[in-house]
């Protein structure tokens, strides 16, 4: 029992959260380094690697630690940050040799980073907030989608023979209008069309209206709107926390008063 304790006040110390934050730092620092090998000289790249059969060998300690501290492997994979932290360690035990699979390597290690997401109670706030959004953003995507589509199809139709380039097909023109929603290079588009048809800019700036400010503006106001509520749920606990200490605190001077008064 004092085993399991002792464990359990390394996992919920601050020094020790913050050496894992830390080494989650050092590790994606390694791997962006890593991507110069062709600059560095081999006793670096030695070390790097050194250095990153550290960052593994921690993070199954760090792993197994937390493990021991919830006494039960049920318990600590009821917790979905614990299931993906123990994923991401587990992915980056696997060995992988020879210059193939260096890639594949790096982008293993590479998704260490995300522990920082299971660390950072604000990052898990966001992700949890994302989540829990996709439902309503998904309805969004999908009206989108259909606006794309037609309008897609109205620009095949319309400019498909001044530029097959950009509006050949339906799919090259709903790809076309994915650039233009992101307001890159839109302008040169709208003036070759205006050349030839001075009404075109109607298409285009209503697109960009309906898509780049008004559907854009919808998904972040859903994602906010999650995050407000998840939020306010969260509230009422502990307001109702602090309402039952400020009732007894009440009854405890009430008491000592009517003990002064019996006195």
């Amino acid at each position: 029992m004092n085993f399991v304790s002792a464990f359990q006040k390394v996992r919920n110390n601050n020094l020790f959260e913050g050496f894992v934050i830390t080494v989650i730092l050092v590790s994606a620092i390694s791997i962006g380094f890593s991507t110069f090998d062709e600059f560095l000289e081999d006793k670096y790249i030695i070390w790097l690697q050194r250095l990153d059969y550290f960052i593994t060998l921690f993070f199954l300690v760090e792993v197994l630690i937390r493990i021991i501290a919830e006494k039960s492997l049920l318990k600590f994979f009821k917790n979905g940050w614990n299931t993906f932290d123990f994923i991401v360690v587990f992915v980056s035990l696997i060995p992988i040799d020879g210059n193939e699979t260096v890639l594949l390597a790096r982008l293993i290690r590479i998704f260490r980073l995300l522990r920082m997401i299971s660390f950072v109670p604000q990052f898990r706030v966001l992700t949890e907030a994302l989540i829990l959004s996709i439902p309503r953003v998904g309805y969004v995507m999908l009206f989108m989608f259909v606006v794309f589509y037609i309008y897609g199809a109205l620009g095949s139709l319309l400019f498909g023979e001044l530029d097959p380039l950009h509006w050949g097909n339906i799919g090259l023109a709903m790809l076309t209008l994915f650039q233009t929603a992101t307001l890159e290079g839109w302008p040169d588009l709208l003036y070759e069309a205006f050349e030839v048809y001075p009404w075109s800019w109607i298409f285009f700036v209503s697109f960009i209206i309906i898509n780049s400010l008004i559907f854009m503006n919808m998904i972040i106001g859903v994602i906010i709107d999650v995050i407000v509520r998840t939020n306010d749920e969260e509230v009422p606990e502990n307001i109702e926390l602090l309402e039952k200490i400020n009732h007894k605190v009440d009854s405890l001077g009430k008491e000592i008063e009517n003990l002064k008064k019996n006195s």
